[in-house]
């Protein structure tokens, strides 16, 4: 089945390919002249660099350059330095660091925390994703973990906070059972993605129908068909997410739209746990960024 990626305009895409080097390099001074860079800037860093990804990815679908990769793992250390400010900031001392635009910052502990420190479910569920293509996840784990914690247990059956949990059953082993160490094996890690998608469902039912086709519920399917092993709802789920991605409208969106995060971290826990290869034909899925730029 070929799914068609949707149209971005090329002012856009050529927007985020002109003179990216020096471009990124000035954000990033920048950014850090007004102080501590915090969510917010993270954030906004990890956006131009998966623009910049999304705009090679016209010209190069494959994405299997060097260049791609090294912004690929940036952005992922750049949202993943926004999820460490959410989780530690004004708490303990950690550190983000940028390997292709060379740059870092250190944080210690004190100062005050501020409402907009956080990341939503939204945000949290985009990082997380991006940590899984650059294979980081392990070493970003426990922030992920404390990041979730102000709204982790909010809303039950909320399509975002339900695959948060589930990601970080399948992902990290952690089924949110403080008593134990968060090291289950595939039948607690299902129980716990079952669990969610049933809150869901009773959600559903009080009112709530259309939450069930939003793109997180769709996501959370998808990584319960991952969980158990079967491939064949994983492959069909995974080609209805695509497909729901690929009708969103072209003007106005920005290039880094070409590279679905939620499915793309999908597609790689399958290749890399079961050795799944995407069954959908779609450029939306650059088989370096499943693969973890891993050579077939």
């Amino acid at each position: 089945m070929r799914i068609e990626r949707h149209q971005v305009d090329e002012a856009a895409v050529s927007a985020a390919l002109e003179d990216f080097e020096n471009r990124i390099g000035g954000q990033v001074r920048t950014m850090s002249r007004g102080g501590p860079m915090a969510t917010y800037e993270w954030q906004r860093l990890a956006e131009e660099l998966l623009d910049h990804l999304g705009a090679l990815s016209v010209g190069t679908p494959a994405l299997d350059t060097p260049e791609a990769e090294a912004v690929l793992k940036d952005a992922a250390a750049a949202a993943a330095g926004a999820v460490a400010y959410a989780a530690y900031h004004t708490y303990e001392s950690f550190h983000v660091f940028l390997d292709h635009v060379n740059f870092g910052m250190s944080y210690r502990p004190g100062g005050e925390r501020d409402e907009l420190d956080g990341v939503t479910p939204s945000e949290w569920i985009d990082a997380f994703c991006l940590t899984i293509l650059a294979d980081k996840v392990a070493d970003n784990g426990e922030a992920f973990h404390f990041a979730r914690q102000d709204w982790a247990e909010n809303a039950p059956g909320n399509p975002a906070t339900e695959l948060v949990k589930g990601l970080m059953a399948e992902v990290v082993g952690d089924t949110g059972d403080e008593e134990v160490e968060p090291a289950p094996g595939v039948r607690a890690e299902l129980a716990a993605i079952d669990a969610g998608l049933e809150r869901m469902r009773a959600r559903a039912a009080d009112g709530e129908g259309a939450l069930l086709d939003r793109p997180h519920a769709m996501g959370l399917r998808v990584l319960r068909a991952l969980s158990a092993g079967d491939r064949e709802a994983f492959d069909s789920g995974l080609a209805a997410l695509l497909s729901a991605h690929s009708a969103q409208p072209g003007p106005g969106v920005r290039p880094r739209s070409l590279l679905p995060l939620l499915p793309l971290a999908l597609a790689a826990l399958a290749y890399r746990s079961h050795g799944w290869t995407p069954a959908a034909d779609t450029d939306y899925l650059p088989l370096a960024l499943v693969t973890g730029f891993a050579t077939l």
